[in-house]
């Protein structure tokens, strides 16, 4: 798997390289010009460490967080295909993408004027009220280009625990991020989607994803195109509206499925917001949802934990100080099947 050779490679050669007589060569270059079994062989075993160290870190942040049964629970599901990935803007970071705030105030350098205004309604996490006003202020054409240069499918080189999605998730995969980061992630693991719908054509990802599941759903639409996008008030407000595609497709999707939010951060959005309907609307219980959070601080757990469930939602939390690293050992866990009782 590229992603753990090259963290495997990092480590190797961070040990410093070979110099003889002014000559220059990685450990790398050496052990595998000299020694491919040997490299190959090393790299198995650090492999198979790597592993079992991340199975301990996991079972260890999460037995002291409470969450360790979720996790066992989450893992079963996954096992017999019923989970479905729900992918936020946080898993693009790595990948240098910028938070959603960051690049609405990014979007500015011509109408400084309402970076105040803008800065002030992020902080009470209005943003689509943000969104909506710097897109009042620069028009139409100038946010439609300033999203496609900046996110479009040439901009972003997936990087980080992004690249070990296509290893656990091998169906239906959703998200609300403009970028390309998932993408190219599946492309490098030479598992790439059937199709990718957004915008308009999300009418038919119910139907096709009968036939060919192994699709990524765009629920927000994509950088290259403003059809179907979903990021300032009034876009929000259209694509959820009581008869919006996108309520059908969560309705359809998780009549069945339970999702699992990863790089999302969950407080009012209208995808809580629809979830939270949905359950009231349920006649049946629906399947649960789970979340991989960063731990929020004892004061405000029980009320985050109450929060999310109005939605069925049910996090499992990891340490805030690492979420790449905390992300990174989770997802090798979920490879392996889990963590073994």
């Amino acid at each position: 798997m590229e992603y753990l050779r090259a963290r495997f490679l990092q480590e190797l050669n961070d040990e410093g390289d070979i110099d003889v007589r002014g000559l220059r060569w990685t450990r790398q270059e050496i052990l595998e010009t000299m020694d491919p079994t040997a490299f190959s062989d090393l790299f198995s075993e650090w492999v198979g460490q790597e592993k079992i160290l991340a199975k301990e870190r996991v079972r260890a942040f999460l037995e002291e967080n409470g969450c360790l049964e979720r996790f066992k629970k989450l893992s079963k599901l996954l096992l017999s295909g019923s989970v479905v990935p729900f992918v936020g803007a946080g898993m693009s970071i790595p990948s240098e993408c910028k938070p959603w705030g960051e690049f609405l105030l990014s979007l500015l350098p011509d109408a400084p004027l309402i970076k105040n205004q803008v800065q002030d309604l992020l902080a009470k996490n209005l943003y689509e009220e943000a969104a909506q006003l710097v897109f009042d202020e620069v028009k139409e054409d100038i946010f439609t280009e300033e999203i496609h240069n900046r996110l479009g499918s040439r901009q972003k080189e997936a990087k980080g625990p992004v690249l070990l999605l296509p290893y656990i998730f091998n169906r239906e995969v959703l998200t609300t991020n403009f970028d390309y980061v998932l993408s190219d992630a599946y492309r490098k693991a030479e598992n790439p989607f059937v199709e990718e719908f957004s915008g308009t054509f999300l009418n038919e990802a119910p139907v096709r994803l009968g036939t060919a599941p192994h699709c990524l759903l765009r629920i927000h639409g994509n950088a290259d195109s403003p059809n179907g996008r979903v990021l300032t008030k009034k876009e929000y407000e259209n694509a959820y509206n009581d008869s919006s595609t996108i309520r059908e497709i969560l309705k359809v999707i998780i009549g069945q499925k339970s999702l699992l939010f990863m790089g999302c951060s969950l407080w009012t959005d209208r995808t809580y917001t629809s979830l939270c309907e949905i359950k009231a609307s349920s006649v049946v219980d629906p399947p649960r949802h789970y979340a991989f959070l960063p731990k929020p601080d004892e004061v405000d757990r029980n009320s985050r934990r109450i929060f999310l469930s109005h939605a069925n939602i049910h996090p499992i939390y990891y340490p805030p100080a690492d979420p790449s690293g905390s992300l990174e050992d989770m997802f090798i866990v979920l490879m392996e099947g889990g963590i073994d009782d």
